[in-house]
C-alpha cells in the first residue's frame, strides 16, 4: 500500500520516527510519510480509532519564522473552508506548544506527477482529469480562494478501491481507477481578505512552469482565478504531451519563457491531439487573463462538450495570428502586408521604442526544418559580413517563430521594381541605365565572392530618386523551388529561374546573376517577363527550352543592339552569356549613351 500525504510535501519512503518527534495530545504518531520545504506530514491515529489520518506540522517547529507560520495558517484556513470530493479534506486545525498543525484525510494512492512520469494518458483521460479538477477549482473560487500553486505534484490520485490500492502504481496505467484530489493550499490567496498581504509586489510565488504570466511577473494585484485556469491548462498540456509547455535549466529561464514565449502546439509533439482539444488547452494558456476561460466552470463545460463530441467554445488561433503573437513578443508590431511570394509573405512592421519601420519576411512553415535554417544562417553570416555596399539592403535579424523561419530587413517605402512595371514597358534609355546600375551592384557582389542567385524585379527595392537596392539573396532564404500549382505568384517565380537552377542541388554561380539581370532588362523593356504559362510545369518547360519572344516584337522602340544584349544574357548555354557583370554594365551604359 502506497500512502501519500495530502500536501505538496513529496511522498517518499516510509521513515522511522525521529527521536524528536512531536507529541500532539489526542494523536498517536505512527510514522513520517512526507517532508517538504515547509511542512512535515505524519501518519497518525486517534486513540480508539482504526482510521489513520495525515497530520501536518511546520517542519522547523519553534524555529519557524512569521512567513512560514502565515503560510501554514493560510493553508489550513483555506482548505478548511472547502468541502468537495476532489479537494483533500481538512478535519481539524489546532496548535500545541506554539506549533500549529492540521489534520487531513490520509490519501492512499500516488501523486499525479509520478503517474504522468510513468504513463502516457489518453486524450479522453486527460480531458476527463482536468474537467474534474476544474470543477474542484470552481468550488474553491466560489469560496473566494485562489490556489496559486496548482501542478501535478499538488494533485493526489486516490485509489478507488482497496483491491486497486494493493496494486503497484506501475500497473495502474489508466486514470479510471483513481479519484483526483487537490491539495497544498500553502500559497492560496483569499479574495475576501488581505490575509496574503505578506506577498510582495514583484516577487513571483509558485512553481515557474505552472505560473500564469501575471503571477510570474509578481503582479499581485492581477492574481485572481485566472492563474488557476492557466495552471489547469498547463496540467492538461502535460497530460497530453508528457511535458509542461515551458522548461529550462533555471527558475529565471522558465519565468522568461512564461512571460514572453508562446507554447509549442501540442499536436506538434503528439500528432493525434485533436484540434478542439488543442484549442481548449491553448485558450487556458493565453498570456492575457481576459482571453482565457472566464471561469473554471466554463473550462469544465467545454471539456464536457469535447468528451461528448460536441462543438467546443474555444476557437483555435490561426497560424498567422500565432505568428503575430510571436512577433509582438519580440517587439515587432505588424502593420500591413506589403508583398507575397511563393516562399513567404512580407509585412511592414514597427520595432522598438522608436517605432522603426522594418520589413518582416515570414516564410511558409514547411519551407525547411529549423536545423536546416539555423545551419544556413551560420554559413551565410560570414558572407553577410563582407557586404557593405549602400545599395544592398542589410538584414537586421533572422530567426524562427512557431515553426516558420523569418527575416527582418530595412523597409523600403517606395516599393519594388515589380510594383513599378505594372505590365507597362519603361523607356528604353531608362531601362538600360537602371539595369546598368544593378549590374554594377552585382559586380561588387561577385568581387566579394557572393552570388545573389535570386535576381528578379520583386527583389529590387526602390529608394529615393529610383535608386535600386538589392534584397532577398538566395543564401538568406530568398529563393525556394516553386511548388506545383497555378497560383500567380508561383507561376511568376518559376519564370525567373535560370535553366541551371531547375536541376536539383545546383549551387548558383556568376552566370545565374547575369541571367537574372537579363530577365529584369527584358521585363523593363517589354512590360512582361520572358517566360509565362498556364501552370508551373509549362513555365519551367519554356525556361528549359529557351522559347522566348524577341523583345523587339513586343516593343518596336527596341533597337537590334539592345535586343542582342538582352538575349545574350538569357542564353540557355551559360558560357554564351556575359562573363562578368562589369562587362554587362559597361555595355548597357554604352547603349544608353548612344541611342
Amino acid at each position: 500500500m502506497s500512502e501519500v500525504p495530502a500536501s505538496n510535501d513529496r511522498p517518499g519512503q516510509t521513515a522511522m520516527l525521529p527521536a524528536d518527534v512531536p507529541v500532539i495530545p489526542g494523536f498517536v504518531i505512527l510514522e513520517e510519510i512526507g517532508r517538504g520545504g515547509m511542512g512535515v506530514v505524519f501518519k497518525a491515529l486517534r486513540p480508539g480509532s482504526s482510521q489513520p489520518v495525515a497530520l501536518k506540522m511546520i517542519r522547523d517547529g519553534a524555529l519557524a519564522g512569521r512567513e512560514q507560520c502565515d503560510r501554514f495558517r493560510i493553508e489550513a484556513e483555506s482548505a478548511a473552508r472547502m468541502q468537495h470530493p476532489n479537494i483533500v479534506r481538512i478535519d481539524e486545525v489546532g496548535e500545541h506548544a506554539g506549533r500549529p498543525y492540521f489534520v487531513m484525510e490520509l490519501i492512499q494512492g500516488i501523486g499525479l506527477d509520478k503517474h504522468l512520469a510513468e504513463h502516457a494518458s489518453s486524450i479522453a483521460e486527460s480531458a476527463s482529469l482536468v474537467r474534474t479538477l476544474a470543477l474542484a477549482v470552481q468550488h474553491a473560487h466560489e469560496q473566494k480562494i485562489v490556489h496559486r500553486d496548482l501542478k501535478p505534484g499538488n494533485v493526489l490520485l486516490q485509489f478507488t478501491s482497496k483491491e486497486r490500492s494493493q496494486q503497484s502504481s506501475s500497473t495502474c496505467a489508466d486514470l479510471s481507477g483513481f479519484i483526483p484530489k487537490i491539495t497544498d493550499f500553502g500559497l492560496a490567496k483569499r479574495l475576501d481578505t488581505d490575509s496574503t498581504a505578506w506577498t510582495v509586489e514583484g516577487v513571483a510565488l509558485g512553481t515557474p512552469a505552472y505560473m500564469a504570466p501575471e503571477q510570474a511577473a509578481g503582479r499581485i494585484n492581477e492574481v485572481g482565478p485566472g492563474v488557476d485556469i492557466y495552471a489547469l491548462g498547463v496540467i492538461l498540456y502535460e497530460a497530453l504531451t508528457g511535458r509542461p509547455p515551458f522548461q529550462g535549466e533555471s527558475r529565471d529561464s522558465v519565468i522568461q519563457q512564461v512571460l514572453h514565449d508562446e507554447p509549442e502546439l501540442p499536436s506538434r509533439i503528439r500528432p493525434e491531439v485533436p484540434r478542439d482539444m488543442e484549442a481548449i488547452c491553448l485558450k487556458c494558456l493565453e498570456k492575457a487573463p481576459a482571453r482565457r476561460y472566464p471561469s473554471a466552470k466554463e473550462l469544465a463545460e467545454d471539456l464536457d462538450r469535447f468528451l461528448e463530441s460536441k462543438p467546443v467554445a474555444a476557437v483555435p488561433r490561426g497560424a498567422m495570428e500565432r505568428i503575430f503573437a510571436f512577433a509582438a513578443r519580440d517587439g515587432y508590431q505588424i502593420l500591413a502586408e506589403v508583398g507575397r511570394g511563393p516562399a513567404g509573405t512580407v509585412f511592414r512592421a514597427r520595432h522598438g521604442r522608436l517605432h522603426q519601420s522594418v520589413a518582416l519576411k515570414i516564410f511558409a512553415a514547411d519551407a525547411c526544418s529549423r536545423e536546416e535554417w539555423e545551419t544556413a544562417l551560420k554559413v551565410d553570416a560570414a558572407r553577410w559580413a563582407t557586404l557593405t555596399h549602400p545599395q544592398i539592403v542589410t538584414m537586421q535579424r533572422a530567426g524562427w517563430w512557431d515553426g516558420a523561419p523569418f527575416l527582418v530587413r530595412e523597409y523600403a517605402p517606395l516599393g519594388t521594381v515589380a510594383d513599378r512595371v505594372g505590365g507597362k514597358p519603361w523607356p528604353v534609355r531608362a531601362a538600360l541605365e537602371f539595369v546598368a546600375q544593378l549590374a554594377g551592384i552585382v559586380a561588387y557582389l561577385h568581387r566579394q565572392g557572393v552570388v545573389h542567385g535570386n535576381l528578379k524585379p520583386a527583389n529590387v527595392l526602390l529608394a529615393a530618386d529610383d535608386i535600386p537596392r538589392l534584397t532577398d539573396f538566395r543564401f538568406c532564404g530568398g529563393l525556394l523551388q516553386p511548388r506545383a500549382g497555378d497560383d500567380e505568384r508561383v507561376l511568376r517565380a518559376a519564370g525567373y529561374l535560370a535553366p541551371e537552377l531547375l536541376e536539383s542541388a545546383v549551387e548558383p554561380r556568376v552566370h545565374v546573376d547575369i541571367y537574372g539581370l537579363g530577365v529584369i532588362l527584358y521585363e523593363l523593356l517589354t512590360g512582361r517577363p520572358p517566360f509565362t504559362g498556364t501552370d508551373v510545369a509549362e513555365v519551367m518547360n519554356r525556361v528549359r527550352s529557351g522559347e522566348i519572344v524577341p523583345p523587339a516584337q513586343l516593343n518596336s522602340e527596341i533597337k537590334p543592339a539592345v535586343e542582342q544584349t538582352c538575349l545574350r544574357c538569357l542564353q540557355q548555354n551559360r558560357w554564351l552569356r556575359y562573363t562578368r557583370a562589369f562587362d554587362l554594365a559597361s555595355r548597357l551604359r554604352y547603349l544608353a549613351e548612344n541611342l
